[in-house]
Order: structure tokens, then C-alpha cells, then sequence
């Protein structure tokens, strides 16, 4: 069975993601896989060890909150879903992941920036739609 990978960080947007993915899912008779990448931590460990272990305990606290928000809405309609963290750069986390055989696409949620401020900050689903060889579905 193919699976299609769900990236959820908590917010609005990315839970709109997964109800749009739990629709492809009941279409399609894909699996889902919740997704959360923890970013990388740009410290130098040897001068601040205790900061990065707090930040290292808040991601993961906030991996599980976001992860259990979206299992929720796939157990409410009816559905099972597997839970993945994963550290690295979003998009090109996603986009390393998205690679394995058993990955039909990954569907995302779009914070809905505007042209400037996609240039300025960037934007994980704008950069993974580039690089990602698997269809991208973008919700807004």
C-alpha cells in the first residue's frame, strides 16, 4: 500500500493539511504518516550545552503535541495513521524522505505568505514543491 506523508507542525495550516490528506487518503486508499521535522539546533554545543538540551526537550515536546493534533483528526474519521520525527531542514527532510519506494506524495500546509515575505523568510512548501520528486500537495 502506498503512503502519502503529511507534514504537520500544529499550526492552522498544517492541519488543514491533514484533513485534505485524510480526503486523498479515503480516495485513494493511501496510508498516512504524520510527519514533524525538528530543525537543526545552530549552536556550538561546547559553549552551550544546557541551552541546547532545553531547545532539544521543547522540540520534542512540541513534535508530540503537533504529531498527537493531527492523529486526532485521522482517528475522527475513521482512519489509523503512523507518527514520524525526523530532524534536518524541512523541505529537504521531507524531500529525502519522500524518496522511499513506498511514498506515493506528501501533502503540506502553506502559511499563506505573500510574495515578498516568501523572497525574505522562505517558504518550506514553495522550497519543497522544487525539489521534491514526488507530487506536492500544497493547502492553503
Amino acid at each position: 500500500m502506498k503512503t502519502v506523508l503529511v507534514a504537520v507542525d500544529g499550526s492552522e495550516p498544517s492541519l488543514k493539511g491533514v484533513a485534505s490528506a485524510i480526503d486523498l487518503s479515503k480516495g485513494l486508499g493511501l496510508k498516512l504518516e504524520l510527519v514533524y521535522v525538528i530543525p537543526p539546533v545552530l549552536l556550538p554545543p561546547s559553549t552551550y550545552a544546557e541551552t541546547i538540551k532545553k531547545l532539544e526537550e521543547g522540540n520534542a515536546a512540541m513534535a508530540t503535541s503537533a504529531l498527537e493534533k493531527g492523529k486526532a483528526l485521522v482517528k475522527a474519521a475513521g482512519l489509523d495513521c503512523d507518527l514520524i520525527t525526523i530532524h534536518g531542514a524541512p523541505a529537504e527532510s521531507l524531500a529525502d524522505l519522500a524518496m522511499a519506494e513506498r511514498v506515493w506524495g506528501v501533502v503540506i500546509g502553506a502559511k499563506g505568505h505573500n510574495a515578498v515575505s516568501r523572497v525574505l523568510l522562505g517558504s518550506n512548501a514553495d522550497r519543497l514543491m522544487h525539489i521534491c520528486s514526488k507530487p506536492v500537495l500544497i493547502v492553503r
